[in-house]
């Protein structure tokens, strides 16, 4: 075997690696010049779950345990903030074609023209989105949003709550922004 042939299948393989790995991505957004020191009591105002198989009742679960580790209080009577979460399905947002021209140098007798079109795998796979909103009470101005994107749905399995429990823990993470 040449040493080209022993390269491609490695090049290949990194390739297929590095579109399989990729991560969620968590972001947030605050109201500017909010004050959140003083929020530490929340009540759920909404909590919609559209992704199938998805338990809502583990998912307040996970983000209350969060939520009690940070410091804040789930409040039956006037909390200092209202939660609002939201977790959806959606085609991925990723992914690019294009095409490709390759000239490869004599050698030898060995030289070629090559060319292609690319397609990244795992376009129009389905993936997991969930997007938390906290909206203070005595105003009623939303003053932060947070969101975890390209979340697997089988994080959303039974079997899973360990990486859904992590997903959610950096979501949460983010508040009170610094």
């Amino acid at each position: 075997m040449t040493r080209h042939s022993l390269f491609s299948p490695w090049l290949l393989l990194l390739s297929i690696i590095l579109v399989g790995c990729a991560s969620p991505k968590y972001q947030q957004d605050s109201k500017s010049g909010a004050v959140l020191n003083d929020l530490h009591t929340y009540q759920w105002r909404s909590l919609d779950v559209e992704i199938a198989g998805a338990n809502k009742a583990q998912i307040q679960q996970l983000l209350d345990e969060q939520l009690l580790r940070q410091g804040y209080r789930l409040a039956t009577d006037k909390p200092d903030m209202l939660l609002d979460l939201q977790a959806f399905s959606r085609v991925s947002q990723g992914g690019n074609t294009g095409i490709g021209i390759g000239i490869g140098l004599p050698v030898g007798r060995h030289g070629s023209v090559g060319l292609g079109t690319s397609q990244i795998l795992g376009r129009n796979k389905q993936e997991g989105v969930v997007v938390l909103d906290i909206t203070r009470t005595d105003n009623n101005t939303l003053v932060w949003r947070g969101s975890a994107e390209s979340l697997p749905l089988s994080y959303f399995e039974l079997g899973k709550e360990q990486k859904l429990r992590d997903s959610l823990n950096k979501l949460l993470a983010q508040f009170p922004p610094q």
